[in-house]
C-alpha cells in the first residue's frame, strides 16, 4: 500500500474474490430452484408445453411484415410477454416481422430490442397481430392440415 491506498494489483484480487463469491451464490440459488423474493419463497412456475409447428412458421414468415409491410425477408416472431429467456411461446401466436437486411436491421431485431413499443404498446400489438396472422391464414384455407386451432380466449 502507498499511503493508504490499495494498489492496483490488490484491487483486482478483491473484485476477483467478490466476483467469485457472487458467482458461488448465484449457483447455490439456481440449483435450489427456488427464489426468495421480497422475503417470500416462491416455487419455480411448471413450465407448459408450447406447440410447436414448422409448416406454421414456415407460412407466417411468407408473409409480408406486420410493421413495415415490406415482403420476402419475413421471419415469424414469437410474442415476448409471458416468456423467459431462451423460451418460445406457442408458435401459433407468431406473426410476421422483417428480418436483418442490407443497411436495414429489420423490425424483428427492433421489437425483440424494444425500440418500437413502449411495453403495453407491444404487448397489445403481439395479441393483436397473431390473432390477424391466424385469421388471415385460415380465411385463406392455408392452416396447416393436422394442426389444432388455438382457442381464443
Amino acid at each position: 500500500m502507498t499511503f493508504g491506498r490499495q494498489s492496483i494489483e490488490q484491487r483486482q484480487a478483491q473484485r476477483a474474490a467478490q466476483k467469485a463469491a457472487n458467482l458461488g451464490a448465484l449457483m447455490n440459488v439456481r440449483s435450489s430452484r427456488v427464489g426468495v423474493y421480497a422475503g417470500t419463497t416462491a416455487a419455480p412456475a411448471p413450465k407448459d408445453n408450447p406447440l410447436r409447428s414448422e409448416p406454421y412458421r414456415r407460412l407466417v414468415a411468407a408473409m409480408p411484415c406486420c410493421i413495415c409491410g415490406v415482403e420476402g425477408v419475413g421471419q415469424a416472431a414469437h410474442p415476448n410477454t409471458g416468456k423467459g429467456m431462451a423460451m418460445k411461446t406457442d408458435d401459433r401466436l407468431a406473426f410476421s416481422l422483417c428480418g436483418p437486411r442490407v443497411g436495414e436491421v429489420g423490425c424483428h431485431s427492433k421489437f425483440d430490442q424494444g425500440g418500437l413499443f413502449t411495453k403495453e404498446e407491444r404487448r397489445a400489438f403481439e395479441v393483436f397481430a397473431g390473432r390477424m396472422t391466424r385469421l388471415l391464414l385460415t380465411k385463406q384455407g392455408l392452416w396447416p392440415q393436422g394442426l389444432p386451432t388455438l382457442e381464443e380466449v
